[in-house]
């Protein structure tokens, strides 16, 4: 009786997780086919399975048999399964939702980690059995009702199987075409059990409780199986090689370099997340269109469902331009300004060095508080910098009110200004020299003249040698600015 049973169930149970692995691997496959169809193929293939089950379990009862029972109860559960099966693809083909933003596709992976507990409820169960049947054998009733229920039961499954394979084909759904040869798979499984009754007869009642024990352990395995390769799924696993999905993205022109690529999900409903970077001259819309033609790319990959990429300007790591972007964003958060700004490279390490405006109104502790957490915040989003050294100075948002100095104060300043070019070479023509009190200090404008051929440094140089000379002969000065024009010619 145990070995009827135990190869029933392992029938039942290679059939249950089979059919899950290829609900898994087509369900993509399914909507773009006539599931109305497929819906009706399962229903008739569970109609005729309740007809070999109505057969098995009358005779059964009738006659006794409770091998012919269970294998009635067994057959049974094949019909169940394929609705169990097909209820599961129906709920994981709902299309995502606010609450399920990737789709409902892991509840056929639930519905397998179910089923492999089930699996191990019945190894246990048969192994158990099996186990006191070895030590205390149990005769088994057999009879010509229950052999010919048996043949029924395998003749009416021989043409479910040979039927529904046949509308598989023409309906091209993977799932009636694997269900049905492990249908018909289990005739075999039904050959078998006429042998074991005919073994039981002849008197070896040890071979039935031994064939069930061996039976409980391929279930258990079976179980075991099915829980690796659904565990990675639900752990977020990455299905496809990052190295795959870098191949593809290298072929789309303008992507100057790519990272952070991510996926997730079963092996026919991937989700891809990645960053590329683009040139930085290019335009939003441009680097959009790269971006987008990433995500086509991809898309093309088998069983790849969603991706997102994320379009980067391309920079180099010691771009002055880049640090000196984040440490201006980086200040406009703090509330501070940038006055002067340079970065140094010094044995391989860069060295920020800062000029910082805070506003005026401000203590000494609470100004150095805001600068500290300045320095920090560049440190923590620019890892390529070392070191930050800042010098606080008064800035104000504010338009500061301003006057017109005597015209005594002003020809006396503009004559210390043309007597300095004079003294100072590649400099000439001082004009437009403006003067102006701003809160009681004077605040000192002049355009002066300059070689054009000179270097930005050395015109630099220039400037300051005329502001120096400017403050040492000029009380009082709190801004001189100079203004540089390269002379024509």
């Amino acid at each position: 009786m145990i070995l009827s049973i135990a190869l029933h169930c392992y029938c039942v149970v290679r059939r249950t997780c089979k059919l899950v692995t290829f609900l898994e691997i087509t369900e993509s496959f399914i909507m773009n086919r006539n599931y109305s169809a497929i819906q009706w193929v399962l229903f008739v293939t569970f109609l005729l399975n309740l007809l070999a089950t109505v057969v098995k379990l009358g005779v059964g009862l009738w006659s006794g048999a409770l091998s012919l029972v269970a294998d009635g109860l067994d057959t049974l559960f094949d019909g169940l399964s394929n609705v169990i099966g097909l209820i599961a693809v129906r709920i994981s083909s709902q299309p995502p939702d606010e609450e399920h933003p990737y789709g409902h596709r892991k509840f056929e992976t639930l519905a397998a980690l179910f089923i492999a507990a089930a699996l191990f409820i019945t190894a246990w169960e048969l192994a158990r059995g099996a186990i006191e049947h070895l030590l205390d054998p149990q005769p088994l009733i057999v009879n010509w009702w229950s052999i010919g229920a048996l043949v029924f039961g395998g003749l009416a499954q021989a043409f479910t199987g040979w039927w529904e394979l046949r509308k598989g084909r023409e309906l091209a759904s993977e799932i009636l075409i694997a269900d049905a040869r492990h249908t018909i798979a289990s005739i075999g499984v039904s050959i078998a059990v006429l042998v074991g009754f005919g073994l039981v007869w002849l008197g070896y009642l040890w071979a039935d409780p031994l064939v069930a024990l061996l039976v409980a352990g391929v279930i258990a395995k079976i179980g075991v199986d099915t829980v690796r390769e659904n565990i990675p799924a639900l752990v977020d696993r990455a299905p496809l090689d990052a190295q795959q999905i870098g191949a593809v993205v290298e072929t789309v022109a303008g992507v100057e370099s790519y990272h952070r690529i991510r996926n997730r999900g079963l092996a026919d409903n991937v989700a891809i997340d990645l960053h590329v970077r683009v040139s930085p001259i290019l335009s939003m819309e441009e680097a959009n269109a790269i971006a987008d033609e990433v995500r086509r790319r991809l898309l093309a990959l088998p069983g790849v469902d969603d991706v997102t990429v994320h379009a980067e300007a391309q920079r180099g790591p010691e771009s002055a331009t880049d640090l000196y972007t984040a440490t201006r964003l980086a200040a406009q958060e703090i509330g501070v300004t940038i006055h002067e700004w340079s970065v140094q490279s010094i044995d391989g390490q860069l060295r920020l060095h800062l000029h910082v405006g805070v506003n005026p109104n401000l203590t000494l502790a609470v100004a150095h508080q805001m600068v500290d957490q300045l320095e920090q915040a560049i440190l923590q989003r620019q890892p390529q910098i070392q070191s930050v050294h800042s010098h606080i100075e008064l800035a104000n948002a504010d338009i500061l009110p301003s006057a017109h100095v005597s015209s005594g104060l002003q020809q006396r300043i503009t004559g210390v200004i043309e007597k300095a070019v004079a003294t100072i070479p590649n400099l000439s023509d001082p004009h437009d020299i403006q003067v102006r009190q701003v809160e009681g200090r004077l605040f000192i404008t002049v355009e002066t003249l300059v070689d054009g051929a000179l270097s930005v440094v050395e015109a630099h140089e220039l400037s300051t040698r005329l502001q120096e000379a400017i403050r040492a002969n000029v009380p009082n000065v709190g801004e001189a600015l100079v203004h540089l024009e390269p002379q024509e010619g």
